[in-house]
């Protein structure tokens, strides 16, 4: 999930990305929202320091007038700062609705496209995929010959277009899986193996 402060300060290029990706977020609407956001806060923050201010005088009255006066005066800032509060907090749920709906950025040279047909060709592999002397099944058709896919229940799992991986489909992927980390950890790279669960927030922002 993009940084408030960063969607604030590239508006014109995270509007361009949510067109881009076909997202419909109104980020000039986030903006000002986040300005409203920004002007109320300051506003509970005020009052909340008038109130406290006032309220560390009462001890210091005169007499017994002035103490009950001082204590009106502190629920008066009390009553308008809970009030400001309900005002600040809708504001501050349709903000987090709307970064929640922003897509991160897309790499500079993604084509832009509806389909994959716009997807580009960067390079090919140094073997050329193999000729037939007869018709090819599909994965589609070999999975389920082979027993290696289950659509049906992928589909009421997840929806169309999802499967079960199952026999020596589910063995092929571990080995894929080992082959790239196996790689990676020649680069450098440290593998590791995160929580199984984690906390509202740090969900929302992956």
């Amino acid at each position: 999930m993009l940084d408030r402060k960063f969607i604030i300060d590239n508006a014109e290029l995270v509007q361009e990305n949510c067109q881009h990706r076909g997202a419909q977020v109104d980020i000039r609407h986030f903006v000002e929202l986040d300005a409203q956001r920004k002007e109320k806060q300051f506003e509970v923050d005020e009052l909340n320091r008038q109130a406290n201010a006032v309220s560390k005088t009462i001890g210091k009255a005169k007499d017994a007038q002035e103490r009950e006066a001082r204590k009106e005066e502190g629920r008066r800032l009390r009553d308008r700062t809970a009030a400001a509060q309900v005002e600040l907090e809708p504001i501050i749920r349709e903000l987090d609705e709307l970064q929640r709906a922003i897509p991160n950025l897309s790499h500079p040279d993604v084509p832009v496209g509806v389909d994959d047909k716009s997807n580009l060709e960067l390079r090919r592999g140094e073997h050329q995929p193999r000729q037939f002397d007869f018709k090819p099944l599909d994965h589609v058709e070999l999975g389920e010959k082979l027993d290696l896919m289950d659509f049906e229940a992928g589909a009421k799992v997840t929806g169309h277009g999802f499967y079960y991986l199952k026999n020596e489909a589910v063995l092929l992927e571990l080995a894929l899986q080992r082959f790239a980390v196996d790689r990676l950890v020649k680069r450098g790279f440290t593998p590791m193996i995160t929580p199984d669960l984690a906390r509202n927030d740090i969900l929302q922002g992956t």
